[in-house]
């Protein structure tokens, strides 16, 4: 602004600072945003193929309209879980509100000479379970050497927290998420809350999607928090990064849960011997809801109007019964060290570099890694 003000008055004697200072004080109201860098793809296209449209193009007032339905929808999605969160804070409500979110991957060893940058390091997960009510986090912790970060992985750690003793039981549960198909918006989530619901956990169930590209959600609060604290913390092996988390937030403090081989259930397998999907569309929906009358009768909405009727689908494979599924043993997922060769030889280079007091962890890790790589 100040070069745009001298370029259109360049006689003028007034300084930089003079004129920050007159900006900052007359003008206390104004900001300049910084770009983001994580912005919505539909948003981009659409701006995108606008500005390429001139007046005249019969094309750009429907790119308009799109991009307008796009934005309400984004917002109906984010003032439902604005809602949602608030009812459940009400007196004698029954019903829990978690938003479920991963973490960008956390490495190991942090350590920061130049050779880093270009080095393979360890991987470090966690999902975070916020529980909306008492605004407290639940984080499962795991490394790559157990598995990975697939539904298993989400659908796992999430029944392991909802499964604790000190978790509060209510009759409905609520779960928010972003789209990720991958993740959290697949028949793996979808046979987990089929199995709470059948088994007599919950009531009802519903798991709710925000509009990809605008999924802002408690979680990524709790994880800027985490991130500021990484930046003073010196972490060298996931017990550092346990005692990093579980002292990000002294208001409501994080509990971290370390998860183990036992923890990791396959879910997978379940659906594929009980479930058939296809005529759900699951992928197009952004409301499901599951009932304990009938559980394998699962709802869905495409939108979070209270006008559109719920699609009801059985979910149930052909011979298949309710009996099926209680009768179910939740089956030991097939955990596996997924330390490539490559990676392992970056971590033995990085030995010189970790305090001695860490060393067994890292020689036990790579030699362990070794055997799994050459059987």
């Amino acid at each position: 602004m100040y070069r745009a003000f001298k370029e259109k008055y360049p006689q003028t004697i007034v300084t930089y600072k003079f004129y920050s200072d007159v900006f900052h004080t007359d003008f206390p109201d104004l900001r300049f945003g910084r770009p983001r860098s994580d912005t919505c793809g539909s948003c981009d296209k659409y701006n995108n193929k606008i500005k390429a449209c001139d007046s005249t193009d019969p094309d750009k007032k429907n790119l308009i309209n799109a991009l307008q339905l796009h934005h309400r929808k984004a917002e109906k999605a984010t003032a439902t879980l604005t809602h949602d969160m608030a009812e459940s804070q009400k007196i004698n409500c029954d019903t829990n509100v978690i938003t479920i979110d991963l973490e960008q991957v956390l490495f190991l060893p942090s350590l920061t000479h130049s050779s880093m940058f270009y080095s393979r390091q360890l991987s470090c997960y966690n999902l975070d379970v916020h529980l909306s009510d008492t605004e407290s986090a639940h984080m499962c912790l795991w490394e790559e050497t157990l598995t990975g970060r697939g539904g298993n992985e989400i659908a796992s750690c999430l029944f392991k927290v909802l499964s604790l003793e000190n978790f509060p039981k209510r009759n409905k549960l609520i779960v928010w998420s972003d789209n990720c198909i991958g993740q959290n918006k697949n028949k793996i989530m979808l046979m987990l809350f089929i199995y709470l619901v059948a088994s007599g956990m919950y009531d009802q169930i519903e798991q709710k999607f925000l509009v990809s590209g605008h999924s802002y959600l408690p979680c990524d609060r709790d994880f800027a928090q985490i991130e500021r604290r990484k930046k003073v913390t010196k972490t060298f092996v996931p017990a550092d990064i346990k005692k990093m988390i579980q002292g990000a937030c002294h208001k409501h403090p994080f509990t971290a849960i370390t998860m183990e081989a036992e923890d990791f259930k396959d879910f997978q397998k379940m659906a594929d011997n009980i479930l058939n999907t296809t005529k759900l569309q699951i992928s197009k929906v952004s409301n499901i809801r599951i009932d304990k009358d009938n559980p394998t009768l699962v709802k869905t909405r495409k939108t979070f109007s209270d006008i559109e009727e719920w699609q009801v689908c059985n979910v149930l494979r052909k011979g298949k019964t309710k009996h099926n599924i209680l009768g179910l043993e939740l089956c030991l997922l097939e955990c596996k060290n997924r330390i490539s060769v490559e990676k392992v030889k970056n971590l033995e280079d990085m030995l010189d570099y970790i305090p001695l007091k860490y060393h067994q962890f890292w020689s036990s890790l790579i030699e362990k890694s070794k055997n799994q790589a050459n059987p």
